[in-house]
């Protein structure tokens, strides 16, 4: 009778209740912690979503109509550490998890490369050896090999001159080379050489073979274009070009060739070469390009936020929140003849308060007589189209800017302008499917790393020392409101 007297207790009986809630919040707490365990459940609380696969490689998963094998090249027990000193314990080994679990075509597979010495020799070119801690993305089709220093993309701090980690490419560099590996042709890109022209920078070049182009590069002045070439890559030359080097690309265009122009006035006329753009109804202006509209300028008149107008090559700028630059420019003009067959579109263009300076040796940046008004166009299309036996099409971009595929202009811009140079290349290929990821910058939010012992005491923690430490309070006020 005592105990049931005792039950009737007020005192009694909220601290009983205040017990049970006790009881089924940590019962609650750890049936949560075993389902999110068995879910695998993770949270990327980086501000950009760093660590997550980006809607983009998840829509190039989606596409994927054939199987891809991702080999990993680790030691044993060690896969773990991949790339650990940069991105941390684990985060490579979930990314590529990530890439299994999205596509049921992907397969990841590690092989040490000490078991299996003679695995990679099979993929290795012809001057070098596979590195451990790389990726090799193999289809039926062909296969990529991704070295580490491929995916980790280094800076040099000038004030210490220390290295630094610059970007993060590891999520770039996997699922365009699935892209790249699983797509129906493989494009090859010849840069021109011959007459000193300016040269595409690595961190271009890197770009193009992200995107699935392979990269080459030939002299034109002792060299006919190769059967392969699929893309011709035209830069600044130092000089204006011979009437062979002009009649070898004029050939290539009219057989269906497609090219992109980078190159600019630079105070002489380059009457051969523009002689090449003129049948297609375009040609370079001798002027640089100054924007009159504040609004407008990056740096100054000479360097130019362009007006971004509607086109395919543009049509994923504005998604992506990329604003190019275009320093130092001449404009692309329209020539007195154009051919019905040809289609000019205008991609970048200026403000209509810009104006082309056409004396070269004037000490003001001031608009002056003679000087070509605006709005002036930066960078052009054109598609020449026509039925003979078959359809034949040649396509050309130009952008009249020399340092347009400068890196520095580029990194300056957050990876715009290579975005841009990237997006030419597929329009002038028709690679409507083709999935390109540009490289992405180190996120500000520190990632945090944590070793297995770490996580042991943290799961400890939240499992065992918490909800009982909740339970031993709860019960201390317990007995203190019973014997008060």
């Amino acid at each position: 009778m005592k105990f049931l007297d005792t039950l009737k207790n007020k005192r009694v009986r909220y601290g009983s209740l205040s017990t049970l809630m006790i009881i089924i919040v940590i019962v609650i707490l750890i049936f949560v912690n075993l389902i999110a365990g068995s879910l695998d459940i993770k949270a990327d609380m980086t501000s950009s979503q760093y660590y997550s696969l980006s809607q983009e490689s998840k829509d190039a998963l989606a596409a994927l109509n054939e199987d891809v094998t991702i080999y990993a090249l680790a030691r044993t027990g060690q896969e773990a550490q991949m790339l650990s000193t940069y991105v941390g314990t684990l985060t490579f080994k979930e990314l590529l998890s990530e890439y299994e679990n999205v596509s049921p075509r992907i397969k990841v597979e590690y092989k040490d490369p000490y078991l299996y010495p003679q695995f990679a020799t099979q993929y290795a070119e012809e001057d070098g050896a596979v590195q451990a801690e790389s990726l090799i993305v193999v289809s039926e089709k062909r296969h990529r090999v991704i070295s580490p220093s491929e995916m980790i993309t280094f800076g040099i701090d000038y004030n210490t001159y220390q290295q630094y980690v610059e970007s993060v490419d590891i999520e770039p560099r996997i699922t365009n080379a699935i892209s790249y590996v699983s797509a129906e042709n493989a494009y090859k890109i010849y840069s021109v050489t011959g007459n000193n022209e300016v040269q595409i920078s690595e961190s271009l070049t890197s770009q193009m073979g992200m995107a699935g182009f392979d990269i080459d590069s030939v002299d034109f002045a002792t060299t006919d274009i190769p059967e392969d070439c699929d893309i011709l890559f035209i830069t600044q030359p130092s000089r204006d070009w011979t009437e062979g080097v002009a009649k070898r690309v004029a050939n290539y265009l009219e057989n269906d060739g497609r090219a992109i122009f980078a190159v600019s006035y630079v105070g002489f006329d380059m009457p051969v070469l523009n002689g090449v753009l003129e049948a297609y109804g375009v040609s370079i202006g001798s002027y640089i390009a100054v924007e009159g509209d504040q609004n407008m300028m990056a740096d100054g008149p000479l360097y130019i936020r362009p007006n971004v107008l509607e086109h395919d090559i543009s049509a994923n700028l504005k998604s992506r929140q990329y604003n190019p630059v275009i320093g130092q420019a001449s404009g692309v003009d329209r020539a007195a003849i154009k051919k019905n067959s040809t289609t000019i579109e205008d991609v970048l263009v200026t403000s209509g308060q810009a104006y082309g300076k056409v004396n070269m040796q004037t000490t003001t940046l001031e608009k002056e007589a003679g000087d070509v008004d605006g709005p002036i166009t930066l960078m052009t299309a054109v598609t020449d189209s026509y039925y003979t036996d078959t359809q034949h099409t040649s396509k050309i971009v130009i952008v009249a800017a020399n340092g347009f595929i400068d890196e520095n202009l580029d990194y300056a811009v957050g990876g715009a302008n290579y975005f841009v140079i990237v997006e030419s290349l597929n329009w002038l290929r028709e690679r409507t499917d083709a999935f390109y990821i540009p490289s992405k910058s180190l996120p500000q939010d520190a990632p945090l790393t944590l070793n297995q012992a770490q996580i042991g005491i943290m799961a400890f923690m939240s499992i065992v020392i918490i909800p009982f430490s909740i339970l031993a309070v709860g019960f201390i006020v317990w007995l203190r409101r019973r014997h008060s």
